[in-house]
């Protein structure tokens, strides 16, 4: 059977087809317009009283044929649209844009996307994802937004709202570049993004079906902003792979193929997705970033795949999965298939690939953990003062051990079972005793980066998530493991965040609101006749966290009359106090939920973190222009000339 599957393969004859259809169809509601280069990024496009216009969302005000005022706060830009010739040009003061109303079907003359993201890989920072949603029926209340983190065991997951008019917005971390998933309706998709980003996009959920068929399907979204053009690159791209992906092939005979054969079939159709992806590339022009971006993720979700196997070959059996072993030679093919390339991190199996390599899945592998821990249980109980009754039972129990029967089959007398009851605690930690020497020989050969991202989610998997903490022994030892720097650091702040959640002392001079109902009434009602600089934060926002090291600095030489406030939002609770700890961050302090942050943001359309806000004496809202902590002397010199009015 293995070499008919392979010969199948190696028979298999790829054809990319030469053109993709383009939908053309007018958006209800919406007016929009294209670039006119063929790339098909979304330049502008206008509702009733709202516009998307350089990857942001704005007040629309038409103010004669062809001209429009776009309004955000207190910042007004003029925009002139105009016939020249077959085309259309989008004019703002000396910029002009030609643009067309509808996308081009000229795939093989578009213009392609020249994004580089390599300075964008441990850069924490936020991505700004604004745009508008055409329902199919209902309106959905909320967009939500999924990823995996190459560092962490969960998945992450932000939410934003959507108004009545379909326009939404969210807010949400990112580490590195990478595809993240989109939840709107009943529109499920994947986008790429990058640190920093802000993009728009326009989806029309009729375009989604439901079914495998909707795999294949091209959507209707139109993408603006950063990296709009690798975007619509891959929404045509896509549907076109899942055409030869082999999904329910793969998942049917992985059930059937022995170890070998099913890495023997597995590299093959690696290959074979190789080899589309380079025939498309030859057909159809794509971003570099593109290109890397699906080769390496055809080799990444190979090497998933494999992994994968393990415990999905047998299935379910007696209502649990049963995992099988596989021969060393088997691990060491999946290992060949990982780089120490940061590029990897990219890809969407990534993650799921090093949460792979954090348990012991095979039976082999759990049947020795278990052996070395009764070894450890064993020792440890023959050295205590038992009675003779208690050494029987404690024999008994020893001599089933190593005649290996199954640890489910072996019979406990009550003797035992209250024995080891009495020492429960002290032998508590013997499993994560034996599992962290079998777990760092295990993932052995590897390189730098993929074994740093493992070893970051095994002690999330094992520790951190489940509110314990990471031994002493092992912070210590993460020294000597020669792990990537960028990735031992966050493993090293994740720990020191742990620990100082769990110590009760706090920051002198911090008050947190009870309430967090209409804040800047309470900081007028509260100060009044002071200057109440304010810092909206998020916890996981790292340029706001660089901004924390200032803040000793400036409240000590900051004139008299002026209060420090600081509003937290789309956090977690006990994380927020955490990081006031951390940062010893005196002054007041709000803690927004998701209800009351939708409120403030209604009011001061927040469109990233920090924003720096000011009220002055007379109880006057500043958004504009106000200086971050790390300005220095600006930031004084603008507190003392409000302080002085």
């Amino acid at each position: 059977m293995k070499s008919k599957l392979i010969s199948f393969f190696l028979l298999f004859n790829l054809v990319v087809l030469p053109a993709i259809s383009q939908e053309s169809t007018p958006k209800p509601g919406l007016q929009s317009w294209y670039s006119a280069d063929g790339s098909n990024e979304l330049i502008f496009s206008i509702g009733e009283d709202f516009a998307l216009y350089d990857g942001q969302l704005w007040e629309l005000k038409s103010t004669g044929e062809g001209n429009f005022t776009l309004i955000q706060g207190s910042e007004n830009r003029t925009l002139r649209l105009k016939k020249s010739g077959e085309k259309s040009i989008l004019a703002e003061a000396d910029k002009e844009i030609p643009i067309r109303s509808s996308k081009s079907t000229d795939l093989k003359n578009r213009k392609i996307g020249q994004t580089d993201v390599t300075n964008d890989f441990f850069r924490a920072d936020q991505v700004l994802l604004q745009g508008v949603f055409l329902p199919k029926e209902a309106m959905p209340a909320t967009i939500t937004i999924i990823y995996n983190h190459a560092f962490s065991d969960d998945q992450l997951q932000f939410s934003g709202d959507v108004d009545e008019k379909g326009r939404f917005k969210v807010i949400f971390p990112l580490d590195y570049p990478q595809e993240v998933m989109v939840r709107i309706g009943n529109a499920f998709f994947t986008y790429f993004t990058k640190p920093g980003a802000k993009q728009a996009m326009i989806v029309d959920e009729d375009s989604f079906g439901s079914g495998v068929e909707a795999w294949t399907k091209v959507k209707s979204i139109d993408f603006m902003g950063d990296l709009a053009i690798e975007n619509e690159e891959k929404r045509l791209l896509n549907p076109e792979f899942m055409k030869v992906r082999d999904y329910f092939f793969t998942d049917s005979i992985q059930k059937v193929l022995d170890p070998k054969a099913f890495l023997d079939y597995r590299l093959e159709l690696m290959k074979k997705h190789e080899a589309f992806f380079k025939n498309y590339f030859d057909s159809i022009p794509v971003s570099p970033l593109m290109q890397e971006v699906h080769l390496r993720n055809a080799r990444i979700y190979a090497a998933d795949q494999l992994m994968r196997y393990i415990w999905l070959h047998s299935g379910i059996i007696e209502g649990r999965l049963t995992p099988v072993d596989v021969p060393e030679e088997y691990e060491e093919a999946v290992k060949n298939l990982i780089t120490n390339d940061l590029e990897d991190l990219m890809t969407s199996e990534f993650s799921g690939l090093m949460r792979e390599f954090s348990m012991p899945t095979q039976p082999e592998e759990m049947q020795e953990i278990s052996r070395q821990v009764s070894e450890k249980r064993y020792e440890f109980l023959k050295k205590q003062e038992l009675s003779p009754s208690e050494i029987e039972a404690l024999e008994d129990w020893y001599k089933q051990v190593k005649a290996g029967k199954p640890r489910e089959e072996i019979i406990l007398t009550d003797e035992f079972k209250n024995l080891s009851k009495t020492y429960q605690s002290e032998m508590l930690n013997f499993y994560q005793d034996v599992q962290w020497p079998f777990f760092l020989a295990k993932i052995k050969g590897l390189e730098s980066i993929p074994r740093s991202s493992i070893i970051s989610t095994y002690l999330d998997l094992n520790f951190l998530s489940s509110g314990q903490e990471v031994p002493e022994e092992i912070q210590i030892e993460l020294n000597t493991l020669n792990l990537d720097p960028n990735i031992l650091s966050i493993i090293e702040n994740k720990i020191d965040d742990f620990e100082r959640s769990k110590n009760a002392k706090f920051v002198e001079g911090v008050a947190i609101a009870e309430s967090a109902d209409n804040v800047l009434a309470q900081l007028k009602e509260k100060h009044p006749g002071k200057v109440i600089y304010i810092d909206v934060w998020a916890t996981w926002c790292g340029p706001c966290i660089s901004e924390f090291k200032n803040a000793a600095i400036l409240k000590k030489e900051a004139p008299e009359g002026v209060v420090f406030a600081y509003i937290c939002a789309k956090s977690e609770r006990e994380t927020f106090e955490n990081q006031i700890k951390k940062f010893q961050l005196a002054g007041e302090h709000y803690f927004l939920d998701q209800e009351a942050y939708q409120q403030f943001d209604k009011e001061l359309n927040i469109t990233g973190f920090p924003t720096y806000l000011l009220i002055t004496k007379e109880g006057k809202l500043i958004r504009e222009g106000i200086h971050r902590p790390s300005s220095g002397d600006q930031l004084l010199d603008q507190l003392k000339e409000f302080v002085s009015r």
